[in-house]
């Protein structure tokens, strides 16, 4: 994924996130919101960035 496609996500993300706490949603909608999150969020490829979010123990 590049980087290009990596900030649409998240600003996808960052919008639903947005509007779910703005609008008062009621509890379906909500849930149907962080499903949204939830699948956009999955669709990251995070392999790149795994050595840069974990380390290894020594």
């Amino acid at each position: 994924m590049d980087i290009d496609n990596l900030s649409e996500t998240v600003a996808r993300i960052q919008f639903v996130a947005d509007v779910s706490l703005i609008a008062h949603c009621k509890e379906d909608q909500l849930k149907m919101a962080l499903s949204m999150i939830s699948d956009m969020a999955g669709s990251i490829d995070t392999s790149f960035y795994q050595d840069a979010i974990y380390c290894q123990a020594e």
